[in-house]
Parts: structure tokens; sequence; C-alpha cells
């Protein structure tokens, strides 16, 4: 029996494991109820199963160019870089308003 196999460079192959690491990390951030952006929040209803799909697509995606092992630890390591950037990146474009303080 024949595997099917994708005509994608290794290049080809990391971008699209990379954009689907990415998409799963950010659905998983419009699910959950610390997400800061409204919009993402009230688009991620279905978050938890479109981030289980992706990362289960971006995983597939790093094992088979980079190997079981180290496309295993590419993955979970792109998927918490993205899943600590969103926190950090949604926090400075809309920082906690802060009270403005009285002259003197």
């Amino acid at each position: 029996m024949q595997v099917p196999t994708i005509g994608l460079s290794s290049l080809g192959f990391c971008s699209l494991a990379m954009l689907t690491t990415a998409l799963s990390a950010l659905a998983f951030y419009a699910a959950s109820p610390h997400c800061r952006w409204p919009r993402l929040r009230r688009a991620g209803r279905l978050g938890r199963e479109i981030g289980t799909v992706a990362a289960v697509a971006g995983l597939w995606l790093w094992m088979a160019d980079l190997g079981v092992g180290a496309g295993l630890v590419v993955a979970l390591c792109a998927w918490m870089a993205v899943a600590m950037l969103l926190p950090a990146l949604s926090a400075w474009h809309r920082p906690a308003a802060v009270p403005a303080r009285k002259p003197h």
C-alpha cells in the first residue's frame, strides 16, 4: 500500500506546520476566559475543537518533516512559544486602565 505524500519542500512543511500550530494556540486562547480581545473571544466558541484539530494537524506536519522525536519537540516548543506570546501581545495592545494621578 502506497502512503500518500504531499509535494512540499522542507520549508513548505515547516511553514505550514508553524501556521497550524499557531492557529491551534490562537484557538485555545480564544476559548480561554483569560482572552483580552473581545472580538477574538466571541469568535472562540469552537476554540477547543478547532485548536485540537489544528494541534493534531500541526503535530503530524512537524513529525512528517522532522521525524517523530524532533517533530514532537519542535511542535510542543512552537505551540508553547505562541501560547506565551498571545497574552503578552494582548496586554501590550490593550493595557489595563491605570488611574490618573492627581496633581499636587
